[in-house]
């Protein structure tokens, strides 16, 4: 399972419809399937199962707060027209934070019985990059060439038809897949923005960190770092061919770890490749009209940034009025109509979509705040912020090692630095917060950092 445990999680078509939340997908359903062999055929000790009682007690308080919150706020949701977005329903919400609360428990498990070992570690890691490799060989780069040319989009929909994670009523798709009636790249996501968020948050980090410490997963003779490079590299022009803000966002904020984090030779070098980068980029969209007109698009008159905005307003005006509980897991709807301003409703996209079926969440943090309210957000916060505290003890710590123990759980620590940065950056804009592969990443940063704090018998 352990070289499993990410590249599954990339299948997030939802199979599955009548099942909540992530047990819609096949990955989760394989995760369980796994502790029930693990548990059951393999005769592993229950006791093996250690359970954090605060965590435990934590989960079921903010379970039944959630329901209680969503009961009193349905009479008020009920008013709205009948769609999924508009009426979820509370035994249908809260069942979707439900699976959420399980699937957090069940991945933080398989992660915990699967990495127990430095080598189990590094060879995580290998797993990253080489799902990276077979990702942008087989899924990316074609969407790379079918975004500009049509000779190749019989695989490009054969691929979307079979694997690609689907909006129900959007007509994204309407040409046979994403990318083919858009002439964005998406991988396996429903938008390019959530490709965007994937590739920030679970391929560069991993990649940013064994380059600032030169640290190769592979051990290779010859010219370690520089197929680091060069993955890093295909990502950003991926990232291009997105034609995505969110793409952009992650862009820059590689430029800027990679110039915070470099040595001082190496920030001269960065200094001056990027200022080529920016004439080059200036010139061009000036000179060029296919890249003027991909910037106007998508970049500076993105149609969809007035209803960003507004949401983002809305949701905040949510927390302010019920910021102890929120108003429930998918019940912003009736807020939002409310409380976006109305200067910011003059869109086709609202017009066309929101105003018929409802006002989605357009800001992930924002969205926390509105659902789930300073009970649910403050612990988690808490939580994360002594997880925080100890990375930085070990990397104090460590600052004088230089073996290869300490060069890999150097590498951890930093890697899962960039990787909280791109998520809490990133999650200002939208994209599935709650996938497999987040939580997959997210619990092997936990999972090592805990087994190094142990090591070390450091205090959090």
């Amino acid at each position: 399972m352990q070289a499993l445990m990410l590249p599954i999680t990339m299948l997030t078509k939802q199979f599955f419809w009548f099942l909540p939340g992530n047990f819609s997908e096949l990955p989760t359903l394989i995760f369980l399937g796994w502790l029930v062999y693990y548990f059951g055929l393999k005769k592993e000790p229950l006791e093996k199962i250690k359970i954090n009682n605060v965590v435990l007690l934590f989960l079921l308080i903010a379970n039944l707060v959630q329901l209680l919150t969503m009961s009193y706020f349905q009479t008020k949701v009920a008013r709205m027209p009948m769609t999924a977005t508009a009426s979820p329903g509370v035994f249908h919400a809260w069942l979707n934070f439900t699976a959420i609360e399980l699937g957090i428990v069940l991945i933080y498990y398989v992660v915990f019985f699967n990495i127990k070992t430095d080598r189990h570690i590094n060879d995580f890691f290998k797993v990253v990059i080489v799902t990276l490799i077979v990702y942008l060989i087989v899924i990316l780069l074609p969407q790379v060439v079918a975004s500009r040319f049509g000779f190749i989009d019989g695989w490009v929909n054969l691929v979307g038809r079979l694997f690609e994670q689907r909006w129900p009523g959007r007509n994204f798709y309407a040409a046979g897949s994403y990318v083919t009636t858009l002439r964005r790249v998406n991988g396996l996501a429903p938008e390019a923005g959530y490709l965007a968020a994937q590739l920030g948050i679970v391929f560069i980090p991993p990649l940013l960190a064994a380059l600032k410490n030169r640290y190769d997963y592979f051990s290779s003779a010859d010219q370690p770092m520089r197929k680091y490079w060069y993955l890093l590299g295909m990502i950003l022009v991926t990232l291009l061919f997105a034609k995505t803000s969110t793409g952009i966002v992650v862009i820059g904020l590689v430029l800027f770890l990679l110039f915070i984090t470099g040595t001082a030779a190496q920030r001269k070098r960065y200094l001056v490749s990027y200022a080529i980068l920016v004439v080059i980029g200036g010139i061009g969209y000036l000179l060029i009209p296919s890249l003027r007109d991909l910037f106007n698009q998508y970049i500076f008159q993105k149609s969809g940034t007035s209803n960003r905005i507004g949401g983002t307003l809305g949701l905040l005006a949510t927390f302010v009025h019920y910021p102890l509980t929120g108003v429930g897991n998918s019940f912003t709807n009736y807020f939002l109509l409310k409380f976006v301003p109305f200067d910011t409703r003059y869109n086709a996209e609202y017009f066309a979509v929101y105003s018929a079926s409802g006002y989605p969440v357009l800001s992930n943090a924002a969205g926390w705040l509105a659902q789930y309210g300073l009970i649910v957000v403050v612990p988690v916060i808490i939580y994360l912020y002594r997880k925080i505290k100890v990375a930085f003890q070990i990397k104090k710590q460590l600052h004088n090692l230089n073996d290869a123990q300490a060069l890999l759980y150097k590498t951890v620590i930093d890697s899962f630095f960039y990787s909280l940065i791109m998520y809490f950056i990133l999650s200002v804009l939208i994209f599935t917060w709650s996938e497999n592969y987040y939580f997959v990443m997210f619990f092997f940063y936990i999972v090592v950092i805990n087994r190094i704090q142990k090591r070390y018998l450091l205090n959090d």
